[in-house]
Protein backbone atom coordinates (compact mmCIF):
# COMPACT_ATOMS: atom_id res chain seq x y z
CA UNK A 1 0.00 0.00 0.00
CA UNK A 2 1.59 3.56 -0.76
CA UNK A 3 1.42 6.37 1.03
CA UNK A 4 -1.13 8.95 1.35
CA UNK A 5 0.09 12.43 1.61
CA UNK A 6 -1.99 15.93 1.72
CA UNK A 7 -0.67 19.16 0.37
CA UNK A 8 -1.94 23.17 1.67
CA UNK A 9 -1.13 26.25 0.48
CA UNK A 10 -2.03 29.60 2.04
CA UNK A 11 -4.61 27.90 4.40
CA UNK A 12 -6.88 25.71 1.66
CA UNK A 13 -6.36 22.02 0.90
CA UNK A 14 -4.44 21.32 -2.46
CA UNK A 15 -5.30 17.84 -2.92
CA UNK A 16 -4.91 14.35 -0.63
CA UNK A 17 -2.96 11.18 -2.40
CA UNK A 18 0.28 9.70 -4.10
CA UNK A 19 2.88 12.69 -3.94
CA UNK A 20 3.37 12.27 -7.47
CA UNK A 21 -0.40 13.54 -7.88
CA UNK A 22 0.34 16.15 -5.41
CA UNK A 23 3.26 17.43 -7.37
CA UNK A 24 1.29 17.40 -10.84
CA UNK A 25 -1.63 19.20 -9.30
CA UNK A 26 0.41 21.92 -7.49
CA UNK A 27 2.36 22.23 -10.31
CA UNK A 28 -0.54 22.56 -12.54
CA UNK A 29 -1.86 25.53 -10.15
CA UNK A 30 1.43 27.51 -10.69
CA UNK A 31 4.96 27.59 -10.70
CA UNK A 32 5.75 29.35 -7.61
CA UNK A 33 3.87 27.18 -5.04
CA UNK A 34 5.58 25.51 -2.78
CA UNK A 35 3.28 23.58 -0.12
CA UNK A 36 3.40 22.30 2.99
CA UNK A 37 3.02 18.17 2.59
CA UNK A 38 2.86 15.85 5.06
CA UNK A 39 2.54 12.05 5.06
CA UNK A 40 -1.11 12.00 6.34
CA UNK A 41 -0.63 8.76 8.70
CA UNK A 42 1.46 10.58 10.70
CA UNK A 43 1.36 14.08 9.75
CA UNK A 44 4.85 14.38 9.50
CA UNK A 45 6.25 17.02 7.19
CA UNK A 46 8.28 16.07 3.81
CA UNK A 47 10.32 18.65 2.09
CA UNK A 48 12.14 18.23 -0.93
CA UNK A 49 12.69 20.94 -3.62
CA UNK A 50 9.79 22.08 -5.94
CA UNK A 51 11.89 23.49 -8.48
CA UNK A 52 11.33 22.99 -11.77
CA UNK A 53 8.64 21.74 -13.56
CA UNK A 54 6.31 18.74 -12.52
CA UNK A 55 8.59 15.87 -14.30
CA UNK A 56 11.36 17.69 -12.82
CA UNK A 57 10.59 17.49 -9.48
CA UNK A 58 9.14 13.99 -9.57
CA UNK A 59 12.53 12.66 -11.35
CA UNK A 60 14.44 14.58 -8.30
CA UNK A 61 12.30 12.51 -5.86
CA UNK A 62 12.82 9.21 -7.66
CA UNK A 63 16.77 9.46 -7.69
CA UNK A 64 18.36 7.20 -5.36
CA UNK A 65 21.15 8.78 -2.61
CA UNK A 66 23.95 8.35 -3.74
CA UNK A 67 25.72 4.82 -2.43
CA UNK A 68 28.01 5.17 0.77
CA UNK A 69 31.33 3.60 0.18
CA UNK A 70 31.54 0.53 1.19
CA UNK A 71 33.51 -0.17 4.38
CA UNK A 72 35.00 -3.00 5.80
CA UNK A 73 32.14 -4.30 8.86
CA UNK A 74 28.38 -4.84 9.14
CA UNK A 75 26.15 -3.06 6.74
CA UNK A 76 24.47 0.09 8.01
CA UNK A 77 21.27 -0.96 7.05
CA UNK A 78 19.75 2.11 8.03
CA UNK A 79 21.01 2.33 10.95
CA UNK A 80 21.63 6.21 12.69
CA UNK A 81 23.95 6.84 15.20
CA UNK A 82 22.94 8.89 18.24
CA UNK A 83 23.96 9.38 21.53
CA UNK A 84 22.02 7.71 24.49
CA UNK A 85 22.27 9.05 28.00
CA UNK A 86 22.28 6.03 30.86
CA UNK A 87 23.39 5.70 34.39
CA UNK A 88 26.44 3.39 34.64
CA UNK A 89 24.21 0.72 36.40
CA UNK A 90 22.47 0.67 32.89
CA UNK A 91 25.40 0.13 31.01
CA UNK A 92 26.42 -2.18 33.21
CA UNK A 93 23.46 -4.24 32.52
CA UNK A 94 23.25 -3.67 28.95
CA UNK A 95 26.62 -5.06 28.51
CA UNK A 96 25.29 -8.43 30.17
CA UNK A 97 22.70 -8.64 27.48
CA UNK A 98 22.72 -11.26 24.10
CA UNK A 99 23.82 -8.87 21.78
CA UNK A 100 25.00 -5.99 23.12
CA UNK A 101 24.06 -2.83 24.03
CA UNK A 102 22.54 -2.08 20.34
CA UNK A 103 21.07 -4.73 19.65
CA UNK A 104 19.54 -4.83 23.42
CA UNK A 105 17.92 -0.75 23.37
CA UNK A 106 16.43 -1.65 19.41
CA UNK A 107 14.33 -4.98 21.23
CA UNK A 108 13.35 -3.09 24.02
CA UNK A 109 12.13 0.04 22.16
CA UNK A 110 10.29 -2.07 19.54
CA UNK A 111 8.39 -3.57 22.73
CA UNK A 112 7.16 -0.60 24.06
CA UNK A 113 6.41 0.40 20.53
CA UNK A 114 4.39 -2.86 20.00
CA UNK A 115 2.96 -2.11 23.37
CA UNK A 116 1.74 1.52 23.62
CA UNK A 117 -0.68 1.83 26.37
CA UNK A 118 -3.66 3.56 25.58
CA UNK A 119 -2.54 6.62 26.70
CA UNK A 120 0.44 6.27 24.76
CA UNK A 121 -1.46 5.63 21.90
CA UNK A 122 -3.77 8.82 22.15
CA UNK A 123 -0.82 11.39 23.27
CA UNK A 124 0.79 10.60 19.96
CA UNK A 125 -2.76 10.77 17.64
CA UNK A 126 -2.80 14.24 19.63
CA UNK A 127 0.89 15.26 18.31
CA UNK A 128 -0.07 14.19 14.97
CA UNK A 129 -3.62 16.41 14.96
CA UNK A 130 -1.48 18.90 16.53
CA UNK A 131 1.40 18.79 14.11
CA UNK A 132 -1.27 19.50 10.90
CA UNK A 133 -3.32 22.13 13.38
CA UNK A 134 0.01 23.62 13.88
CA UNK A 135 -0.14 24.87 10.16
CA UNK A 136 -3.29 26.94 11.10
CA UNK A 137 -1.70 28.91 14.43
CA UNK A 138 -2.95 31.92 13.02
CA UNK A 139 -6.50 31.36 12.17
CA UNK A 140 -9.12 31.68 14.39
CA UNK A 141 -9.79 29.11 16.77
CA UNK A 142 -6.21 27.55 16.73
CA UNK A 143 -5.81 28.12 21.02
CA UNK A 144 -9.61 26.58 21.40
CA UNK A 145 -9.35 24.13 19.46
CA UNK A 146 -5.91 22.74 20.83
CA UNK A 147 -7.54 22.85 24.02
CA UNK A 148 -10.58 21.38 23.48
CA UNK A 149 -8.50 17.95 21.43
CA UNK A 150 -6.53 17.68 24.72
CA UNK A 151 -10.51 17.21 26.54
CA UNK A 152 -11.58 15.17 23.96
CA UNK A 153 -13.84 17.76 23.26
CA UNK A 154 -15.07 16.95 19.78
CA UNK A 155 -18.44 19.51 20.77
CA UNK A 156 -15.55 22.37 21.48
CA UNK A 157 -13.33 21.33 18.78
CA UNK A 158 -15.52 21.77 16.55
CA UNK A 159 -17.05 25.02 17.30
CA UNK A 160 -13.14 26.19 17.66
CA UNK A 161 -12.44 25.43 13.49
CA UNK A 162 -16.21 26.46 12.21
CA UNK A 163 -14.34 29.27 10.29
CA UNK A 164 -11.76 27.19 8.79
CA UNK A 165 -12.21 25.92 4.71
CA UNK A 166 -14.45 23.12 5.06
CA UNK A 167 -12.15 20.45 3.17
CA UNK A 168 -9.76 21.55 6.42
CA UNK A 169 -12.25 20.52 9.21
CA UNK A 170 -12.95 18.18 6.84
CA UNK A 171 -8.96 16.41 7.18
CA UNK A 172 -9.21 17.62 11.24
CA UNK A 173 -12.24 15.57 12.29
CA UNK A 174 -10.85 12.99 10.71
CA UNK A 175 -7.59 13.32 12.66
CA UNK A 176 -9.73 13.94 15.86
CA UNK A 177 -12.09 10.99 15.75
CA UNK A 178 -8.68 9.06 15.38
CA UNK A 179 -8.26 10.05 18.99
CA UNK A 180 -11.63 9.61 19.83
CA UNK A 181 -11.69 6.32 19.64
CA UNK A 182 -8.94 5.01 21.50
CA UNK A 183 -10.37 6.64 24.79
CA UNK A 184 -12.23 4.71 27.09
CA UNK A 185 -14.55 6.95 28.29
CA UNK A 186 -17.46 8.85 26.52
CA UNK A 187 -16.40 12.37 25.26
CA UNK A 188 -18.53 15.52 25.82
CA UNK A 189 -20.66 14.68 23.08
CA UNK A 190 -22.18 11.36 24.64
CA UNK A 191 -22.29 12.84 27.78
CA UNK A 192 -24.24 15.79 26.73
CA UNK A 193 -27.03 13.63 24.86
Amino acid sequence: MSKEYIAIHDGRLIGRGDLKTLIRKTKSLGEDIEPFVLEWENCRRVEFSWRGDADTVIQALEQPDPEPVARRGRPKLGVKAKEVTLLPRHWEWLATQRGGASVTLRRLVDHAMKHASPEQKITEKQNQLYALMSIFADEPGFEEASRAMYRNSRISFTAAIASWPEEIRTLMMEKFDEIGQLHDGPNDDQTNL
